[in-house]
């Protein structure tokens, strides 16, 4: 399995220092991504009308006990309960609010870090958001190697797995579990194909705090990088100095350096080696 890492130069830290960046889970700007509870409620003065009243009493009146019905005429019954129409009306409200879907608690996410890694090394829309509109690079990493798949990172649980995309929001009993808000998205994102690696914050080697977030480094063996792709708009000199740390550093002597190309004809990207 191969996954890529969407950067731009000023990231190239994550080559020099063999360290992935991850941020916290929460500090994502998007609602959905912390799945925040938007709760639908009729409103408290939904009108009641005559008609729908009077269907609710001859309905409360025919579901008592035969006994009780001996007792009293509809008429007489709903007479009486029409005496106490607010709290009926409240109780007919409150049948017809929709029953809200119990999401994941966000809280449990505040002690996670998450990188976003993604299936393919072409797509144009990311190149555009996380690789400097074509001026950064992308980073290809063996993603069946044990530092990805093994099930702990420095002794603590850590989780590889694609996202799963659905307009269903998930709930506490989603089918991926654990952390089930943390691995859904929209439909509208499927095209991103991404893949979440995620860790507790405690485990870095390193955290920093830039513009008011914290951002947590994880060291990463240098075998794991195969490819690196320079994009079409680098320049000149942010493509030479990629070349001279690739050539230098005898950890990525076996990476391949390749090149983001232009389709003539068609809306498309091609990557050749350079």
């Amino acid at each position: 399995m191969k996954l890529y890492l969407y950067l731009s130069f000023r990231h190239l830290d994550v080559l020099r220092n063999n360290r992935l960046h991850f941020s916290g889970v929460t500090e994502c700007q998007d609602p959905f991504e912390i799945n925040r509870p938007t709760v639908r409620k009729a409103p408290e003065k939904t009108p009641i009308s005559e008609e729908d009243f009077q269907t609710e009493l001859r309905r409360q009146y025919a579901a008592l006990p035969a006994h009780m019905q001996g007792f009293v005429t509809e008429a007489y019954f709903c007479e009486q309960a029409a005496l106490k129409r607010p709290a009926i009306e409240k109780q007919m409200r409150q049948r017809q609010q929709p029953k809200t879907k119990k999401l994941p608690d966000a809280r449990k996410l505040e002690s996670l870090a998450l990188c976003r890694l993604f299936k393919a090394p072409d797509n144009p829309v990311l190149w555009e958001r996380y690789s400097d509109n074509y001026r950064g690079f992308v980073i290809e990493l063996d993603g069946g190697h044990s530092y990805f798949m093994h099930p702990k990172y420095n002794e603590q649980p850590q989780l590889l797995r694609p996202v799963t995309y659905s307009n269903e929001r998930p709930s506490v009993k989603a089918r991926v579990q654990p952390f089930p808000a943390l691995f859904y998205r929209g439909n509208g994102w499927s095209f991103e194909e991404e893949v979440r690696l995620v860790r507790p914050k405690e485990t870095a080697d390193k955290m920093a705090v830039a513009a008011g977030k914290e951002f947590f480094f994880y060291k990463f063996p240098p075998t794991i990088v195969k490819q690196v792709v320079v994009g079409c708009n680098a320049s000149a000199e942010d493509r030479q100095q990629l070349k001279q740390l690739l050539s230098v550093d005898l950890r990525y002597k076996k990476v391949l350096q390749s090149n983001l190309w232009l389709d003539p004809d068609f809306y498309a990207l091609h990557i050749k080696p350079a």
